[in-house]
């Protein structure tokens, strides 16, 4: 093989490693390899034949792809509950030191024997607050106003109780978040504690991205 063609097979296979939904098509049989090597001709503006590119999505290889998701694609079929929440908002605040002092506070305004949602993430430059809708007028005394950078209502939760084993296994959230994205769903944000993962979604979305994750479980129920 010379350099020129090892170099467009190269960017062949990096174009699919870079598709989940297209390497998964691939390998059930489900894609028409010619039809595919014209969509990376025109995606990727490859310099060459339609001949040659064909040439290097028939070699392109699905052990690795395999081996690596086979273990989570097992554990996505021994989820143990999937349940919902909506009439839920997220409170974007600042994260500086006044808020710190705040935040104990917010578990005064819930009631987890009631069920109450509570979820605080946070990264370098803000926090984010999950709460009832109902108990969003109560956050919102108790954070100034100039500490709020913006608050989205009409959310709604995916609770998905996965075995602890799904901490060591790669692959479990990049198979679901594929899903998810293959359906047309935003995922306005995720959160783990332990074995349970929790998917934020518009609340309009919360059937779609529901049966969506269900379906990825009855395909892996009996691996």
């Amino acid at each position: 093989m010379t350099k020129s063609h090892d170099g467009i097979t190269q960017r062949v296979w990096k174009c699919l490693d870079q598709d989940p939904s297209l390497r998964r098509d691939m390998s059930r049989g489900l894609i028409n390899i010619r039809a595919l090597a014209r969509y990376i001709l025109k995606e990727q503006k490859i310099n060459t034949s339609i001949d040659a590119v064909i040439s290097s999505i028939r070699r392109y290889k699905f052990t690795k792809d395999k081996k690596i998701f086979y273990n989570a694609k097992k554990l996505i079929g021994q989820t143990s509950n999937i349940s919902t929440r909506n009439h839920i908002a997220n409170i974007e605040v600042v994260k500086d030191s006044e808020v710190q002092q705040l935040l104990p506070r917010l578990f005064l305004l819930v009631n987890y024997n009631r069920g109450d949602v509570l979820r605080i993430g946070h990264a370098d430059e803000s926090i984010n607050i999950f709460v009832d809708e109902k108990n969003l007028t109560g956050v919102e005394k108790l954070i100034p106003p100039e500490k709020i950078i913006r608050i989205q209502p009409n959310l709604a939760s995916i609770n998905m109780r996965m075995k602890p084993e799904t901490q060591k296994t790669p692959g479990v959230i990049a198979i679901i978040a594929n899903e998810i994205a293959l359906n047309n769903i935003n995922v306005i944000d995720f959160m783990s504690c332990v074995s349970e993962f929790l998917w934020f979604v518009q609340e309009e979305d919360l059937l779609k991205v529901y049966s969506a994750i269900s379906q990825l479980w009855q395909e892996n129920l009996d691996m």
